[in-house]
């Protein structure tokens, strides 16, 4: 959804902090937009689907993480709070927020991913990182799928001659002790009755090991008492993922995450 900016009136996103148009601070700001991750694990999965390596990052969730240099976000199990914080490059830490609004605390260190996503990508094109790297990234990739050709057919040869062959969970709806459960490529996830919404989880050995003997359909059906998985964020990501979220870029391990642009010595 888009709203006027209170400046110069042209529209911009809910969830914007900043008009892109005059720079203007978003005093309406909506901090948690449908789709954007609002418990740390969502965003710990949002992140594993779009392939963002948070080491070379320096990002930590669920961690007090106590090194220099390092965004990250946790639970203080004496508080309850949650806390979003920077630790600057001298060690010491700056608090972003801390709080018992996960969500709001979550929205924090999600935007100020996005904005550093945003920037490596700019700063890499700026470069020419990509053009440079193409022919040398297309080695490294062919060298990559050879290994795990090599690493795949030694394990189906080994797996095939004990007479035993492991494949994961269909994709669709199970039915486990009461609860609804959805796997979708290589995600659990829940629905949950009180905000009526789907979100990732981690299910018991059980559930996971026979994952058949629960298994109810691979397609929403009007008699299930839980929303059509289909019309969730989770499974429509992959079409509204914006440029600076895409959902298949392939970041290189030798791609520097502290090429300048990070003030380290700034409170955020």
């Amino acid at each position: 959804m888009k709203i006027p900016c209170e400046y110069c009136g042209q529209m911009i996103p809910e969830t914007a902090q900043t008009c892109p148009h005059c720079g203007a601070a978003n005093s309406k700001v909506k901090r948690t937009a449908y789709g954007v991750p609002r418990t740390i694990e969502e965003l710990r999965v949002y992140c594993q689907r779009h392939n963002l390596p948070l080491q070379d990052m320096r990002v930590f969730l669920g961690e007090d993480y106590r090194g220099a240099k390092a965004f990250g976000i946790y639970r203080d199990e004496r508080t309850g709070n949650f806390v979003v914080y920077k630790n600057k490059a001298d060690g010491s830490r700056a608090v972003r927020y801390e709080g018992n609004d996960e969500a709001y605390a979550v929205n924090e260190l999600y935007m100020k991913i996005n904005e550093r996503v945003s920037e490596q990508k700019r700063q890499m094109g700026a470069k020419g990182v990509k053009g440079a790297k193409a022919s040398d990234r297309a080695s490294k990739i062919l060298i990559r799928c050879l290994k795990y050709q090599v690493i795949i057919w030694s394990l189906v040869v080994v797996m095939l001659a004990v007479g035993w062959f492991a494949a994961g969970p269909s994709g669709g709806y199970y039915s486990y002790r009461n609860n609804t459960y959805y796997y979708d490529t290589s995600c659990w996830y829940e629905w949950d009755d009180y905000d009526e919404e789907w979100s990732p989880t981690q299910v018991d050995r059980e559930l996971e090991k026979n994952a058949d003997d629960y298994y109810q359909s691979g397609s929403w059906r009007s008699g299930y008492e839980v929303g059509d998985f289909t019309e969730s964020s989770w499974y429509s990501e992959k079409e509204w993922a914006s440029d600076d979220w895409d959902y298949d870029y392939d970041w290189d391990s030798g791609d520097s995450w502290d090429s300048g642009y990070d003030d380290w010595d700034s409170d955020w």
